[in-house]
């Protein structure tokens, strides 16, 4: 038995130990906005905030889907399927297509979502029964406390846009941004690159949505970018068959995505989702530690029309930030967690004692 899986089981044993401990801790409401699709590292946000779910860290009160692909909605649904959470309410942006992944750059990267659509189970049977993703947001934020909730953008903003525009309707008499302001705690964004540049979710596909919710956001509400340069030095899914159930869907996505026997994978999405859970902080019932911080202290984020955005320092804008590896933590260490998520067997909810990972030196 190798080392690695010794200090993997512990860790497992150490997430079932504590999830009866994080019950008496209020839960952190969360909605995630996902172009899963065309990478697979949205299949290890949710993973993560699934497992998280799991423990009574997090909230997912819905997964909103911004790629057109029917199997969007699909995919996402056999991913909280698996970790024991299909009654979170999925929406998928309307119209609906057939379409499936192609990799028309580099011709090396797979197809993922239709395949495991078809081959695992899911509670959600069909994408057009959904909710479109306005209706989604104005139903669960006119329900939740004020200031209490934050949304994980890990793809285009399309969905956002359509917040912001939105109007009164049965839900709640707000406009969009009026609830915004009422209900959201903070908007995470895995956008951008800082301090400047082009980066595929602000400029690939839908440019004139980011520049209108990165410029129009209200100004009450937080928002922290996670950008391209901070996951892109994250390599997670390591050696992920050697930890992972072998009917687990999340293997099974990375090795089809992936492809030649390999699952690594750069860690745009699963970064920006762990911050948008565990903040600055990170997690004491985890063993997790400070892995993120602000990497500026005033300032905001400007978007061109192309999409591209620049940094502008600016002492009388204090609400917007763009995240750095806290001092003393490596993009290993940081994957090292996120592969723990990736990895998780959902069945595992039972363990008398095991270790903290601080005894191991990985805390």
């Amino acid at each position: 038995m190798s080392l690695g899986w010794v200090v993997f089981a512990l860790w497992t044993a150490f997430l079932s130990v504590r999830a009866g401990s994080t019950s008496s801790y209020r839960r952190k409401p969360i909605i995630i906005d996902t172009d899963i699709f065309s990478d697979v590292d949205d299949v290890g946000s949710l993973a993560v905030a699934n497992v998280l779910h799991s423990y009574g860290l997090a909230d997912v009160r819905g997964v909103a889907i911004n790629t057109h692909s029917k199997y969007g909605a699909l995919a996402a649904s056999v991913i909280n399927t698996y970790f024991g959470n299909g009654d979170i309410p999925i929406a998928a942006i309307r119209s609906l297509t057939n379409e499936t992944f192609l990799d028309t750059r580099d011709f090396v990267l797979g197809e993922y979502a239709s395949k495991i659509a078809h081959n695992w189970p899911r509670s959600l049977n069909d994408s057009s029964t959904t909710p479109t993703p306005v209706e989604l947001y104005r139903s669960v934020l006119s329900s939740v406390e004020n200031q209490s909730i934050t949304i994980i953008s890990i793809g285009f903003l399309t969905n956002l846009a359509a917040l912001l525009n939105s109007v009164p309707d049965d839900a709640t008499s707000l406009s969009g941004p009026d609830l915004i302001s009422a209900k959201v705690k903070e908007l995470v964004i895995m956008g951008g690159r800082y301090p400047s540049g082009w980066e595929f979710n602000f400029a690939g596909a839908d440019p004139a949505s980011t520049r209108q919710v990165v410029s129009s956001w209200p100004r009450d509400v937080p928002i922290t970018f996670s950008g391209y340069e901070l996951g892109n030095s994250i390599l997670s899914g390591e050696n992920l068959a050697n930890y992972a159930p072998p009917d687990s869907p999340v293997l099974a996505a990375y090795q089809w995505y992936v492809g030649r026997c390999n699952t690594v994978r750069e860690s745009w999405d699963p970064v920006t989702t762990l911050y948008g859970i565990l903040g600055l902080e990170g997690s004491r019932d985890l063993g997790i530690g400070k892995l993120f911080a602000y990497a500026n202290e005033i300032g905001y984020n400007k978007v061109s029309a192309d999409g591209t955005n620049t940094w502008v320092n600016d002492s009388s804008v204090s609400n917007q930030h763009w995240l750095r590896l806290a001092d003393g933590v490596t993009n290993t260490s940081v994957a090292w967690h996120l592969n723990q998520f990736f990895a998780h067997d959902p069945s595992d909810k039972n363990c008398s004692t095991c270790k903290p990972l601080d005894i191991l030196g990985l805390g």
